[in-house]
């Protein structure tokens, strides 16, 4: 009975060694600053869809509201800050453009219809920003089919991600990206794209679970009445 007593003990430190080896190379992926607040980045353009948008603001909101850790700011990917949202019924006056823009410590690429991703994935000066950005970014992240507009960087090549259902096959037809389906979002290294509209508000609370906890992002979640462990069945 002793040695059975022993042995026990020994597996209960064994594992929790392994949570805390865990937890440890989780966070040495990441390298946020603590002597000033992280900077969160949303590009923003005309035709941009609302709660692609909003949704992740929203969460990092209330994050700030208790940490007072981030610093929240639109982009404009033209030298024009007025922003015509999602069919036209809000403007969005952004605080920077991609001319004037700091650099942002997690970029947030918010989706559109196919569409517009299409003509403004064109925009050299647009996607050369995106780029930029990123060789210095902890966090990149895309919404719906902000994914696709990520795919035309390049930057997701040998990468997991995800997109809208209706837009799977679009990011397919990038044959070095492993696309997966019936998912909220997916996490590669330091891009989060997700699936679609309000998964942008999962993959907000995934990238404050990496900052702060798990709890902390259960409690914004309960805050915003949002069920962030919701299944993705119901598109079958």
């Amino acid at each position: 009975m002793k040695i059975i007593q022993i042995t026990l003990a020994n597996l209960l430190f064994f594992i929790g060694l392994q949570n805390i080896n865990a937890q440890s190379i989780t966070n040495d992926k990441f390298s946020f600053a603590n002597d000033r607040k992280i900077n969160i980045g949303v590009l923003v353009y005309d035709g941009v869809e609302i709660v692609d948008t909003g949704g992740p603001i929203d969460v990092f909101v209330k994050a700030n509201n208790m940490t007072n850790k981030y610093r929240i700011y639109t982009v404009s990917a033209t030298d024009k800050k007025q922003v015509v949202m999602d069919g036209g019924t809000m403007n969005m006056v952004s605080q920077f453009s991609i001319f004037d823009a700091p650099q942002s410590d997690i970029l947030i690429i918010p989706g559109t219809s196919p569409e517009i991703v299409a003509t403004i994935s064109k925009d050299k000066k647009m996607m050369d920003w995106i780029i930029k950005q990123n060789e210095k970014t902890q966090i990149t992240m895309s919404v719906c089919t902000g994914g696709l507009i990520l795919a035309n960087t390049g930057l997701l090549d040998g990468r997991s991600a995800t997109t809208h259902h209706w837009s799977l096959d679009e990011l397919r037809s990038h044959k070095k990206i492993k696309v997966k389906e019936e998912t909220r979002f997916v996490a590669d290294g330091k891009f989060l794209t997700g699936a679609g509209v309000t998964s942008g508000i999962d993959t907000a609370l995934e990238a404050i679970e990496i900052i702060h906890s798990k709890d902390f992002a259960d409690n914004i979640a309960r805050g915003m009445v949002y069920d962030r462990y919701n299944e993705m069945e119901f598109l079958k």
